[in-house]
């Protein structure tokens, strides 16, 4: 059994722990993000040294944010880490360690750790849809994740659902994103609700409203994601991935526009790895790419 330390890089901290080539996750634990790279790279110095003085390790897999280049080992884009991009990101930690080095985005590994011992690991291609403060998400087939030519492969959030209002409002993270859901509520009613707040009121007329429009609109782009890329199946991810009723709305929706194609029905579950998935992501893509 080979094992690999697994990093997933976050805006407030770094998660970390050993994932073994049978997908088992041994730990997972975290630290604070520092606020500089040398910070940084002196934080890992320290995972690495605490890690591999309980047993050695077989390589290491970072799941990071941003547009990563996984080839190069450069992060583009912008995320709440400015120091990681636009630098020799991979090569730092090649030179700092005699063991091999992986780095993904994160997004995509999370969706990686799905088709490995998640909720799509019985079938060959499938979508993840990320609902959270935006929407994000990756696209798989044959273990090979759509990266796309500008590195923005999985961003359904920039997709355009509602023209009618001024761009950027009408994308899919505009208008049906949790954080969206949960600052309409909170208008409708006056006053401010969390996530958990707007599902104890679910029975309200008003909440039931923006749930019902909530719904529709995630179930919009997800059937513009099976007619454009045809996945076998297509997840939902993100805390609020974790209500059933939230898979069962969307699904109401979902089979309300496929009515028109008789029999036919989009294949949506819901992700099996929440904190989790960054870190096992990274360990498969590691494998992987050996």
């Amino acid at each position: 059994m080979q094992n690999y330390l697994a990093i997933d890089i976050g805006g407030t901290s770094i998660k970390y722990g050993v994932v073994q080539s049978d997908g088992t996750l041994q730990s997972n634990q975290h630290v604070p993000t520092p606020a500089t790279w040398d910070g940084f790279l002196a934080q890992v110095d320290v995972i690495f040294n605490e890690v591999t003085a309980e047993a050695p390790i077989d390589g290491i897999a970072i799941s990071a944010p941003g547009a990563v280049d996984s080839v190069t080992g450069v992060i583009h884009g912008i995320t709440a880490l400015p120091y990681i991009h636009n630098r020799p990101f991979l090569q730092a930690f090649k030179d700092r360690y005699s063991i091999s080095v992986t780095v993904l985005n994160d997004a995509n590994a999370a969706a990686l750790a799905e088709g490995w011992t998640g909720a799509a690991a019985s079938v060959k291609s499938y979508a993840t849809v990320v609902i959270g403060t935006g929407i994000g998400g990756a696209f798989v087939d044959h273990n090979q994740v759509m990266i796309g030519s500008q590195f923005h492969g999985g961003e359904f959030g920039y997709w355009i659902l509602d023209p009618s209002l001024p761009h950027p409002d009408g994308t899919w993270s505009k208008v049906a994103a949790t954080s969206v859901l949960v600052n309409r509520c909170s208008e409708q009613l006056g006053r401010p609700l969390t996530g958990e707040d707007v599902f104890a009121l679910q029975t309200d007329p008003v909440i039931q409203t923006e749930l019902e429009r909530f719904y529709r609109w995630n179930a919009i782009g997800i059937y513009n994601l099976q007619f454009g890329l045809d996945p076998e199946r297509i997840l939902i991810g993100g805390g609020i991935s974790r209500r059933p009723e939230v898979r069962d709305g969307i699904k109401r929706h979902l089979d309300a526009l496929c009515d028109a194609f008789g029999t036919f029905r989009i294949d949506i579950k819901t992700c099996t790895h929440f904190n989790e998935a960054n870190l096992i992501g990274a360990a498969r893509f590691h494998m992987l790419a050996k």
